[in-house]
């Protein structure tokens, strides 16, 4: 998907997705689903001397989970359970607080005493075990299976129960089964045909797929059953910038910031979503005033990095990326973070500590073909042409060649002297692309350059395979036309063939009437001409 990797690199570690955890009707969830969180804390809080304060508690300490304050959703879990010591959803919290820890024994203690009793015949409790496992952090294969297993229990327990086919639709999608995502997702949408946040997972899975105008649709509909459901616009909006409609992506954005609560996540949203349509300065804007409120907000200062490195400003690009290194967690490093440290110390100037951080992006993500140019470029600025090369090798080998490779890869050629190599490597080009003309000027430069003194003409034969490939565009080939005839004009001069080193001279004067190469050329072959009349 075009871009789709920025945007899930810049929000997806610091905004996990909210999980639905009561049927869609439920007016706190419906403010949680909205991004409304303290409107959702005021609902929940009311509803704790309820009948159901067992799920107002665990609603609050998981609107605290969302937000990684684990302290404070842990407290109102031991409440729930102080007020009821069978609140087996409140086990349920406790387990998702260590999962989030890493403490996977001591979660699964929880989630077996959240079973015990009414709690083992709870669709709900058995909702939330598995959701707790599908979205735990770094899921892996056997987890998100585990979770499977308690989502179709629930189910079994309650065919009605549309948030566990949601979930088990995210677990699918975990799996990239995308088709038994999209079932699941469906079957939540015959259950609750007003189930908004099913049509918005549609509408996300659809988006994946590029499948744009189901997508859309999706999200219209979303839109349609609550005018007032923020996350389908936000998601509209992403949709929208993978289309490459990118004023519609952010007049369509800026619906959600609206829509969603007034806090710093959602100006933290808003920030890289301006990132990631190229409005850097506007994205700056937003940044600091998140980071007013919270310094050391992970995403905001990541962004503050990149946008002042996109703004051409690399010493402020240094002093924000090491504000970022001071607050972030080592282990929440991602692969853009290091590729863009790599370019940030690249441009001031610090060689060796950009080709490591590179080194490292790629280790992270050997998919990102431009994360191998980057790589080789500064190994190239440092004159390690040996090593660019091994680059060019290296993201050939993983991810195939392609012209772009063999010009990069024949520049490096060039810079390390190796002009046979170079030509060898740019021939790939004019084999695999005969019209393409700069194909055959990289090839005569590099023919050119093992002929230092233009003895043997060796690269003749491509500069005028060039000459007649551009006939039609002079105007767009114009500076290597004056090149190509530089060449010749001085070739047939040196081999004595006088009046083709006027005509190629001649035609270098056509082309730029003030070049003094080819007017002083011009001079000395008539002055000999004279002479030996």
């Amino acid at each position: 998907m075009t871009n789709n990797w920025k945007y899930i690199v810049l929000m997806a570690a610091a905004f996990p997705a909210t999980a639905a955890f009561a049927q869609s009707g439920n007016q706190g969830q419906r403010a949680v689903d909205l991004e409304r969180y303290e409107e959702a804390k005021s609902i929940y809080k009311s509803q704790m001397n309820s009948k159901d304060a067992d799920n107002a508690y665990f609603a609050m300490g998981d609107i605290y989970l969302k937000t990684e304050q684990l302290d404070s959703a842990a407290y109102y879990f031991n409440q729930g359970i102080a007020k009821n010591k069978r609140s087996y959803i409140n086990y349920v919290g406790l387990g998702k607080v260590e999962l989030e820890k890493g403490n996977k024994a001591k979660a699964e203690d929880y989630f077996s005493q959240a079973l015990k009793g009414r709690g083992k015949k709870d669709s709900y409790v058995l909702t939330m075990i598995g959701d707790a496992y599908v979205n735990a952090p770094n899921a892996t294969e056997a987890e998100i299976n585990k979770g499977i297993d308690y989502l179709k229990q629930a189910v079994d327990r309650d065919k009605n129960n549309a948030v566990a086919n949601l979930i088990l639709g995210d677990a699918y999608l975990s799996l990239k089964k995308g088709g038994e995502a999209m079932t699941s997702y469906d079957r939540a949408i015959q259950l609750d045909d007003r189930y908004a946040k099913a049509y918005l997972r549609r509408g996300q899975l659809y988006t994946s797929s590029r499948n744009y105008n189901e997508a859309e649709e999706a999200f219209k509909r979303a839109i349609e059953i609550d005018p007032n459901y923020a996350p389908a616009y936000r998601d509209l909006g992403e949709l929208y910038y993978f289309a490459g409609q990118y004023d519609r992506a952010l007049s369509t954005f800026q619906k959600y910031v609206d829509m969603a609560e007034n806090t710093p996540e959602t100006k933290a949203k808003y920030a890289s979503f301006l990132f990631l349509t190229k409005n850097y300065e506007q994205a700056l804007k937003e940044v600091d005033q998140v980071l007013m409120k919270d310094a050391s907000n992970t995403v905001m200062n990541r962004l503050r990095a990149y946008s002042y490195l996109e703004l051409g400003k690399p010493e402020k690009a240094m002093e924000a990326m090491n504000t970022y290194l001071k607050n972030v967690d080592p282990n929440k490093l991602i692969a853009e973070d290091y590729a863009y440290f790599g370019k940030i110390y690249s441009k001031n100037n610090l060689p060796e500590k950009a080709i490591a951080n590179l080194e490292i992006a790629i280790k992270k993500d050997s998919s990102n073909a431009d994360l191998y140019y980057d790589l080789a470029n500064a190994y190239a600025r440092a004159e390690q042409y040996d090593k660019a090369i091994e680059v060019y090798k290296m993201k050939q080998d993983k991810l195939g060649a392609s012209n772009t490779d063999y010009f990069h890869m024949g520049n490096a050629y060039m810079l390390a002297g190796d002009f046979k190599k170079a030509d060898e490597t740019f021939a790939k080009i004019t084999e695999s692309n005969p019209d393409y003309a700069y194909g055959y000027i990289w090839r005569a430069r590099a023919q050119a350059s093992q002929d230092p003194e233009t003895e043997k003409g060796l690269a003749k034969g491509m500069y005028e395979e060039f000459i007649k490939r551009t006939s039609n565009e002079v105007e767009k080939y114009k500076k290597e036309l004056i090149e190509a005839n530089t060449y010749l004009g001085y070739y047939n001069y040196l081999q004595g063939n006088r009046d083709l080193a006027v005509q190629h001279y001649q035609r270098v004067k056509d082309l730029d009437p003030t070049n003094a190469q080819a007017e002083a050329a011009l001079t000395e072959i008539n002055k000999s001409a004279k002479k030996k009349k």
